[in-house]
């Protein structure tokens, strides 16, 4: 491919990357925003710290935009329903990626939640190519199941112009275990899409603080020193990143679909306590922190509310479970009082993909299912103690101070991101209305003022 450059003649910025910050620059009102929404993929904000991660730690702390904040991401806190928020600006609820897995009531059996035809919304790529302006689009996944959530599936949805993914590389610049690109290979590969894709918005993945986190521990020698070395590689991107003529028009975010909890204790296999107690027509999804049990065979509604409420009752009798919610009022057992919409309206996890009885694991503690492979894992997540996460911007573009910084989503950071780039909100692929209060809000102060990013309602397609 040929480099072709979108801009005209701009300043040339050196920055070292111990100066980077946000303040603003002059930008010409006709220059194309670009956006970089960097996910280190397990980064929880609890472990943004001087000694392990200096780059990200300072920058978070004199950034202009809202020092030190915070995000919430999607529950249950997973790779597929973190990313889906992210990449579509709405909650669970609308995109219909409730976690990393589900039970198929068509195919009556568990799998994979995390396919392109699984996203019940738009996405920012497709959103990007409908808006008829020439945008272009470029992903770097350290994650292969992430290029193939975010893949074309026909005329529906559209995928990145550029879409590279760990899969695509060789053995020794991956992990052999879990097949995902070590971070400083996918870092090389999105220095080829800056250079030569000329993407108006880059979105990368980098997955070595989540896949070492998983297998030794968040707390581990092994963890702590793989959230060194990615955020020396992200300094040194950083900087190559602020040398470029198009900096002055650059804004990028450093956030993470989820954080993580160690587990400290047996694993909770919930199918297994269901048949010991003859509760046979309920199905257990593992999800880390999170579990989801569902009816397999819905009869009528007092025999489900009896059976699910059964169900409610033992969960929470085991010493690992912190709560058991349903995703509809029962009857059975107090109506609406135990509900999620009740308990925790702001999960944002009404869809029918959820279970009907949402269980959430204590600290220390994972919830799997049929699968001894995750089992098997020191660290984890998926529970609503690892939905904080780092929201950290830096860049050559003007920004200004945000407002109600500690009332950030991961679902506001994806709207903002499209907003930034002049893009309307998304809609679901079959044309149902999304709620307001499903939708991301878009952040004071980080698009260019082109962008007209102020008030979500002005920004539409051209």
């Amino acid at each position: 491919m040929m480099c072709v450059s979108r801009e005209s003649a701009c300043a040339r910025l050196a920055f070292t990357v111990v100066a980077l910050t946000i303040l603003g620059l002059s930008l010409p009102r006709q220059t194309q925003a670009r956006v970089l929404l960097i996910v280190v993929d397990g980064l929880d904000a609890r472990e943004v710290t001087d000694d392990a991660t200096p780059t990200l730690a300072r920058a978070w702390r004199e950034s202009r935009w809202c020092p030190g904040a915070r995000s919430l991401t999607s529950m249950p806190t997973r790779t597929n329903s973190g990313h889906a928020t992210l990449m579509t600006g709405v909650e669970p609820a609308a995109h219909g990626i409730t976690g990393n897995a589900f039970w198929d009531p068509k195919a009556r059996r568990v799998r994979k939640l995390g396919l392109a035809t699984d996203l019940q919304t738009e996405t920012i790529f497709t959103v990007a190519h409908r808006a008829g302006r020439g945008l272009r689009t470029a992903a770097a996944v350290g994650k292969p199941k992430l290029g193939t959530m975010f893949s074309a599936d026909g005329a529906r949805q559209l995928s990145p112009d550029e879409l590279w993914d760990g899969g695509a590389v060789s053995d020794s610049s991956k992990d052999e275990i879990t097949g995902y690109a070590y971070d400083a290979t996918t870092l090389a590969a999105a220095r080829s899409l800056v250079e030569h894709a000329a993407a108006d918005f880059l979105f990368i993945n980098l997955s070595d603080v989540d896949r070492v986190s998983h297998g030794f521990g968040p707390q581990s020698p092994q963890a702590i020193e793989t959230r060194r070395r990615t955020d020396a590689a992200l300094a040194a991107f950083f900087g190559w990143l602020a040398s470029r003529p198009e900096w002055s028009s650059t804004t990028v975010v450093i956030t993470a679909d989820h954080g993580f909890d160690t587990i400290a204790n047996p694993a909770l296999r919930f199918d297994d306590i269901l048949t010991d107690n003859d509760l046979r027509d309920l199905v257990t999804v593992g999800d880390g922190g999170a579990g989801h049990v569902y009816l397999r065979s819905p009869a009528s509604p007092s025999r489900d509310a009896s059976l699910l409420a059964a169900a409610r009752r033992l969960a929470l009798a085991q010493p690992g479970i912190a709560e058991a919610l349903y995703l509809h009022p029962n009857e059975a057992d107090g109506g609406t009082s135990y509900s999620i919409a009740t308990v925790h309206p702001n999960w944002h996890l009404e869809h029918e993909r959820a279970g009907d009885l949402v269980l959430i694991a204590k600290p220390g503690y994972q919830i799997v299912d049929g699968s001894s492979e995750e089992a098997r894992l020191i660290g984890n997540h998926g529970g609503p103690e690892e939905r904080a996460v780092p929201a950290i911007v830096i860049g050559g573009a003007p920004i200004g101070p945000g407002d109600h910084c500690d009332q950030i989503t991961a679902a506001d950071v994806g709207r903002t991101a499209q907003a930034c780039l002049g893009l309307p909100e998304v809609e679901r692929l079959e044309g149902r209305p999304i709620p307001r209060t499903d939708r991301g809000r878009v952040l004071a102060g980080l698009c260019p003022p082109a962008s007209s990013a102020g008030n979500p309602e002005s920004v539409t397609a051209p």
